[in-house]
């Protein structure tokens, strides 16, 4: 009964976790646009130039780093219409994992054929 609870608890902080990740990836992607090399056309304050350190190619364990399931959410909101559970359903049936347990290489090839347009069997706005 003990191991029961306990595996039902770290279920909860597992998925609990994932979600605080999601909303992470999604403030990374408004703090840092794809366009920001275009400046800014209000009157603000420009903030100091830093440079980025970049994302290391391969995560731990080889799994999709942070940069490339935030890249996989922009894209679903652009793409999918930002239906990301039926994203998340198509990429289980795909690759038999769900998307935060991709390779590194599985997530660069859905992010390839996001931006290519393929759409292997994920519906895009284009399409209705």
């Amino acid at each position: 009964m003990e191991q029961e609870q306990l595996r039902n608890h770290l279920d909860h902080i597992g998925q609990n976790l994932h979600e605080i990740c999601k909303e992470i990836a999604e403030v990374l992607i408004l703090v840092h646009p794809a366009n920001s090399h275009i400046p800014a056309t209000t009157n603000s304050t420009p903030l100091p130039v830093t440079n980025e350190t970049p994302a290391p190619a391969i995560d731990e364990k080889g799994r999709i780093s942070s940069r490339q399931l935030a890249m996989l959410r922009k894209l679903c909101n652009e793409k999918l219409d930002g239906n990301w559970n039926a994203f998340d359903a198509s990429c289980k049936a795909r690759f038999s994992k769900a998307l935060n347990y991709l390779s590194t290489k599985e997530a660069s090839t859905l992010i390839s054929e996001l931006i290519g347009g393929e759409s292997h069997g994920y519906k895009s706005r284009s399409a209705r």
